[in-house]
């Protein structure tokens, strides 16, 4: 059986330990099956690259709202503040945000360590991040074919010692590789739950652009977030959608989301 490599990214003055650990936890992780359990199995291996006190993932939907959950030795009561901040409260700092605007990430952007102490005061930071203890956050998200994010993740410390270089060097190597590896489980359209989306729609003759906008639409995107993660204007994505319906026979989403379902049941 021959050995599985991976293209790391370049990095400088970095101990060569550190890619045999980036290694192990994306071999570890390679054996999941679905974007859930490949999250919590990257949790439960993640202690031996960079270690935390607490963990929060957080699911996302193809329009980014939140979908589910998953915590390590976290409290139920600091989910549902945290849930409330992230999703109706102004005061929530932007900084942290991670998926505030879409259009400004490169393929694989965010990832970094956050320091709590420097954020300025606010009901956030004095109710949430003081009050449960946190000192040190690291944050990073993955994404689907897309470019969607659809989970994101947060590693929590309460003791008072940022992430060392070290632990810095191991994630910036391993992430990138695992974001990758996050994308194939979309590459059939698969849900969070690991449910295939998608269908075949060549016998309808529609273009590449098309079908990517087909699969998006029947995923339940929105018009706006499919022009956000394709990159082309609102107009745009109304005129394929419009020759999309022709094409099918349909007049709206819904009928859409019919007509797929059908095709999966024969």
């Amino acid at each position: 059986m021959s050995q599985i490599t991976y293209a790391f990214p370049k990095l400088k003055n970095v101990d060569p330990s550190c890619y045999i650990d980036a290694y192990n936890l994306i071999l570890e992780c390679s054996q999941a099956n679905s974007p859930r359990s490949f999250a919590m199995r990257l949790l439960e291996k993640m202690d031996r690259v960079c270690s935390y006190d607490q963990a929060v993932v957080l699911f996302l939907d193809v329009n980014g709202k939140v979908s589910g959950h998953y915590t390590v030795n976290l409290d139920k009561k600091w989910l549902d503040m945290y849930l409330n901040y992230f999703l109706e409260d102004s005061d929530f700092p932007q900084e942290v945000n991670i998926y505030q605007d879409i259009n400004e990430r490169s393929d694989f952007q965010f990832s970094r360590q956050i320091d709590w102490s420097r954020f300025p005061r606010c009901d956030f930071i004095t109710n949430y991040i003081e009050a449960r203890g946190l000192k040190y956050s690291w944050g990073f998200a993955f994404f689907d074919l897309n470019g969607a994010y659809r989970v994101v993740f947060s590693l929590d410390r309460i003791r008072d010692t940022p992430f060392s270089e070290i632990e810095k060097n191991r994630l910036n190597l391993a992430l990138p590789i695992l974001n990758n590896m996050h994308r194939n489980f979309f590459y059939q359209g698969m849900d969070s739950d690991g449910t295939f989306l998608q269908s075949p729609w060549k016998e309808y003759n529609l273009t590449k652009r098309e079908i990517e906008i087909t699969n998006l639409l029947c995923q339940g995107m929105t018009v706006q977030n499919i022009s956000s993660v394709l990159y082309i204007a609102l107009t745009t994505t109304y005129k394929h959608i419009a020759n999309i319906y022709k094409k099918l026979g349909v007049s709206s989403q819904q009928e859409l989301l019919v007509k797929m379902l059908n095709r999966k049941a024969l």
